[in-house]
């Protein structure tokens, strides 16, 4: 009986070991991710259908050499993890000089309809109408109006230095939170604050999908020193390791950018009043696309 007993254990002990799993021994490529739809959608019925929740979806179909992981963290979190040489990378980046002293951006797959200072409907005829847009530095030095920002976001190099120096920083209300775009898009739907700095195609999903008890028609004053449009980048730490994914990602983009499929990622969120323009970009910035 004895011996029947050990063949059972030895049995046993080899079906465990035969129905262990085998180890992912492919090198970890990390991603990162903010609740900040349209890019990222965490949550809903549009849950991973944003536009960099597609690129990463892709990439990673193109690239199974990596063992590709998300991780949802905050703006500041994201550049202090790149700036410190980790290997994570960043799924839609907005290129600046400073970033560039730590970063390697990949080819542009993806073009945005620039930042607008965004104003209640009732402010805006009564302070801004008729005009469209308004310099920078003037409306950053309104201290009629309250400011809304997200703590170390860019807002493209010269806004983040008029930011600087003239004090913004200390009149504004300013958000560290990982939902910090949706807080301040209710605080500015609530009267806590009177203007935002963010891309309209943006608040047109939060108009949609974000409850408030106040529902402020928004308008969009367009910034004057403001190209229409900005490329946007993967971008990875500048090391050996993020140098050789921005080669892989590369790849990817260079077979991605001049089909239909992906300038309709950020077409499907504009307005017809945007559409017109950033179908000519697209063709100008990225790509010619190659249609059917």
């Amino acid at each position: 009986m004895r011996w029947l007993l050990v063949i059972g254990v030895f049995v046993m002990t080899f079906c465990r070991a035969e129905e262990a799993p085998v180890a992912d021994e492919r090198p970890l490529l990390r991603w990162i991710v903010m609740p900040y739809p349209p890019l990222h959608i965490v949550e809903g019925p549009m849950a991973g259908k944003g536009i960099a929740d597609t690129y990463l979806q892709e990439v990673a179909a193109a690239t199974p050499q990596y063992r590709h992981v998300r991780e949802e963290m905050t703006p500041a979190r994201a550049w202090q993890l790149i700036r410190a040489g980790e290997n994570i990378c960043h799924p839609a980046a907005l290129y600046t000089p400073e970033r560039a002293a730590y970063t390697l951006f990949s080819d542009s797959p993806a073009l945005f309809p620039s930042l607008a200072f965004m104003v209640r409907l009732e402010d805006y005829d009564a302070l801004f109408a008729p005009q469209m847009s308004v310099a920078a530095r003037d409306m950053l030095a309104r201290t009629d109006m309250k400011l809304g920002l997200i703590a170390d976001r860019s807002y493209y190099v010269f806004v983040d230095q008029l930011l600087r120096d003239e004090g913004v920083y200390q009149r504004a209300t300013v958000l560290s939170s990982l939902h910090g775009p949706a807080s301040l898009y209710r605080m500015l739907q609530s009267g806590r604050i009177d203007y935002i700095i963010e891309y309209p195609w943006i608040n047109r999903y939060m108009a949609d999908t974000i409850p408030s008890p106040e529902k402020h028609e928004l308008v969009a004053l367009s910034i004057k020193e403001l190209s229409q449009f900005a490329r946007g980048y993967m971008a990875c730490p500048k090391t050996p390791w993020g140098k050789e994914v921005v080669a892989v990602v590369n790849r990817w983009v260079n077979e991605q950018k001049n089909t239909e499929a992906n300038r309709q990622r950020m077409a499907v969120w504009l307005d017809r009043n945007t559409l017109p323009g950033y179908m000519k970009a697209y063709e100008e910035m990225i790509a010619p696309v190659t249609r059917p």
